[in-house]
């Protein structure tokens, strides 16, 4: 799988609800950080992060930059009631799992 692949198939995750998947897409010492939630630690993620599956229908990647162990993706995500909003997420891939995430948010669009 590439790296591509990888974060490709982490959103997909996301929008069939495929946790045990996702889990196997994360390092073991996986952290996730966003405005609201610095810092958060693999378990944290899950507990805080992953049922926003339930609301999430589809992402649609607009911009997709990658070197040897990170991506940087710009996304537009559809959620359950057709709303739509951008993100802009940095990951960090390391032995071919992903190793950190980074969030940066964008405007609700309706």
């Amino acid at each position: 799988m590439t790296n591509k692949d990888l974060i490709l198939a982490y959103f997909n995750c996301y929008e069939i609800g495929d946790r045990n998947r996702l889990q196997s897409l994360l390092d073991e010492d996986f952290q996730f950080s966003s405005p609201h939630d610095p810092m958060l630690t693999k378990e944290d993620y899950f507990r805080k992060c992953w049922p926003f599956h339930k609301k999430a229908s589809a992402y649609h990647i607009d911009t997709f930059l990658e070197d040897k162990n990170s991506i940087f993706v710009i996304y537009t995500c559809t959620t359950d009631n057709e709303n739509k909003f951008e993100n802009a997420e940095y990951f960090q891939i390391e032995n071919a799992k992903i190793k950190k995430v980074r969030v940066f948010y964008g405007t609700l669009n309706n």
